[in-house]
């Protein structure tokens, strides 16, 4: 099948108006759960979208090289891209000091904290296979039993 921009390009529009609407939203902390799993997902398909776009582009391209404005351009971007990770870094936000802090409490204190009967939550993860034998902390269940972090959460916490 060939590349088409009949194609490529209304796709990718439209995926770059979502994505743009839904970082947007999300900057705002509006729709919140809601917006996150669509940015994420449909970033991806931007993603292959603007590989496809360069593809097809690439003759009118080479001009942007040659007249030496990409790399100032790229330059600009990565400084800026680094700027932002050297912030957050330094100033995390509250719902990642919040997850750090729990994934290494005292199980027993997470169970409270969470609200969650503590025999419920270890009969969920059972069910499961996961054993919390030797665990200290949740982040222990999940590196003794080799599976994901978030599997273990919404284990205990029904999700």
């Amino acid at each position: 099948m060939k590349l088409n921009r009949n194609y490529v390009t209304p796709i990718i529009s439209l995926i770059f108006i979502v994505v743009g609407t839904t970082g947007t939203l999300m900057f705002f902390h509006l729709f919140d759960g809601y917006t996150e799993v669509v940015h994420e997902f449909l970033g991806l398909f931007f993603l292959i979208g603007a590989i496809l776009h360069i593809i097809l582009n690439w003759n009118a391209l080479k001009h942007h090289f040659k007249k030496g404005v990409f790399v100032p351009a790229a330059i600009a971007v990565g400084v800026i891209s680094i700027m932002f990770i050297i912030q957050q870094q330094n100033n995390p936000k509250v719902d990642t000091i919040v997850l750090e802090r729990i994934v290494k409490a005292p199980i027993e204190d997470v169970f409270k904290a969470l609200q969650l009967d503590s025999s419920e939550a270890v009969k969920s993860l059972e069910e499961k296979n996961i054993s919390i034998e030797g665990a200290a902390t949740l982040e222990d269940i999940w590196m003794n039993n080799q599976v994901a972090p978030e599997k273990v959460l919404d284990l205990i916490t029904d999700n």
